[in-house]
């Protein structure tokens, strides 16, 4: 099966995006996040880019390996000029094949290395498409551009270079999930003091099932917020396309205060679908947690505490299980200087 591109996006939102009417030292590009989620081969993590106007990308390889945390990053220049990639710092790479069918990423690194092929699972979604009121990532950043995401099937190998496991190499068959973000993140100066705190904030996970996915983003906060006031948006993908959700709300264990809720392991989610279908959705196993790397131009500067949680998932009204991710932020970014 093929896909086309979501209703409002072309082929060329798959690529970099320019920023138009803006001041020159905005700083905007693309935010591309892939998972790899495949407990089979004890192989966890997210590939994550970041394209800037600025002369320079971001990549990141943000793995859990057997239960072992390895990460790898590398702040690479790149061209100004708009271009089709495909993207490399030298060691990783990512290529789109056909937009919205087919991906490919790459890493050769001194930990470990793997070559892997994103294909379409469902159908991508247009977050300007959400309900009740299209996207909603529109209102945090001054230069927001757009926001598609899609489930995929990830297949290829992993080789394991440390570590006990040293010298295997792995088969990854596994769902997966990829998002792309064009906007201005970080773009506004941070706080000149950060104080001490543990809020969480937003949840978006990813829900893979043997028939469906399903992806929500939502505040904690809001649980309680009226439909047509809160951050709401998401989609549930299947056989017959990706259609928006109506309402989710989240919950996150423990959430007492304290900075337990940044190593959190228990989620859980309630997600109305478009045919007023309501399903709980829980999660019964953690294999482990990543936190992006998540910078403006200063490298010193923690921006966000966006946290990875890898999971599997069960819809307590069907029985269906899968696998996935739960992504939550904690507020503010502790420590906010890093040296």
């Amino acid at each position: 099966m093929t896909f086309d591109p979501p209703e409002g996006l072309t082929a060329e939102d798959e690529f970099r995006h320019p920023l138009h009417n803006a001041p020159s030292n905005v700083l905007f590009g693309d935010s591309l996040w892939v998972s790899v989620v495949d407990p089979e081969a004890g192989i966890h993590g997210v590939n994550h880019f970041h394209l800037t106007n600025k002369g320079f990308a971001r990549y990141e390889a943000l793995y859990v390996i057997d239960g072992v945390l390895q990460q790898y990053g590398n702040k690479f220049p790149l061209p100004l000029e708009m271009e089709n990639g495909p993207w490399d710092d030298g060691r990783m790479r990512y290529e789109v094949v056909d937009p919205y069918n087919h991906i490919k990423i790459s890493l050769d690194w001194d930990q470990f290395s793997f070559d892997l092929d994103f294909h379409g699972r469902f159908a991508p979604f247009n977050y300007a498409n959400s309900s009740p009121n299209g996207d909603p990532m529109r209102v945090f950043d001054e230069y927001y551009g757009g926001h598609f995401e899609q489930a995929m099937i990830c297949t290829g190998s992993f080789e394991i270079h440390g570590g006990r496991s040293r010298g295997q190499t792995r088969q990854i068959n596994c769902w997966s999930h990829r998002d792309h973000t064009w906007t201005s993140r970080f773009n506004e100066p941070n706080n000149w003091l950060v104080q001490e705190g543990h809020f969480p904030a937003h949840f978006w996970p990813s829900i893979q099932l043997p028939d469906r996915h399903i992806n929500v983003l939502g505040m904690y906060y809001q649980n309680d917020t009226p439909i047509e006031e809160r951050v709401n948006a998401g989609f549930v993908s299947d056989k017959n396309g990706s259609r928006p959700i109506l309402n989710a709300k989240g919950w996150i264990t423990p959430n007492d205060g304290t900075s337990a809720v940044r190593t959190a392991i228990d989620h859980r989610y309630e997600i109305t679908l478009p045919d007023g279908e309501v399903i709980n959705v829980k999660s019964t196993r953690h294999h482990g947690t990543i936190k992006l790397w998540m910078r403006a131009e200063n490298d010193l500067e923690n921006r966000l505490d966006c946290y990875e949680a890898f999971c599997d998932f069960e819809v307590e009204e069907t029985g269906e299980v899968g696998t996935g991710t739960a992504e939550y932020d904690v507020m503010p970014p502790l420590p906010q200087w890093l040296v």
